[in-house]
């Protein structure tokens, strides 16, 4: 096994933290589109709500661990400029089921477009998970990468 993958496969299991930040507001706003979202929700196998909570991490996640999607190919049209983001790059995420706070299961995301994209992360989950974990901004939150076995349970969208 290489020292790569033997890398990988500890933070399979690691705790990943992040301070929480404020948004742009451009999540709630393609995600309130009714098309959009429920394609999102079958992409993830999760039911979401519109908007994320968005973190910087104080690791880097292993982007070799999430599923890639591009935009085109799910049938998603967008376009960062018009939320003010100068990109000129492939229009995709990177995403993976988590568990938050040891208890909200989610789907971490991270945007082709994102500032920094080994440390900018953005939760979705059926929960409004600042409220829920009373978090304002510069608080800190943690989760964990779900397992292959626990994803395949959660495509009844649990």
């Amino acid at each position: 096994m290489t020292w790569l993958r033997q890398f990988s496969l500890n933070k399979e299991n690691y705790i990943y933290e992040g301070t929480v930040k404020t948004g742009r507001g451009g999540a709630v706003k393609e995600m309130s589109k009714p098309d959009f979202l429920e394609s999102l929700r079958d992409l993830v196998g999760l039911d979401v709500i519109p908007g994320t909570l968005n973190l910087r991490l104080t690791e880097p996640i292993e982007l070799p661990l999430f599923r890639y999607v591009k935009f085109k190919d799910v049938g998603w049209d967008f376009n960062p400029k018009t939320q003010g983001i100068d990109f000129h790059g492939e229009i995709g995420m990177y995403y993976r089921r988590v568990t938050v706070a040891k208890k909200y299961k989610a789907c971490a995301v991270v945007f082709t477009w994102a500032q920094d994209i080994h440390y900018d992360v953005e939760l979705i989950s059926r929960y409004h998970l600042r409220t829920v974990l009373n978090l304002k901004d510069g608080d800190k939150v943690s989760f964990t990468l779900d397992n292959e076995s626990s994803e395949k349970r959660w495509l009844n969208r649990s």
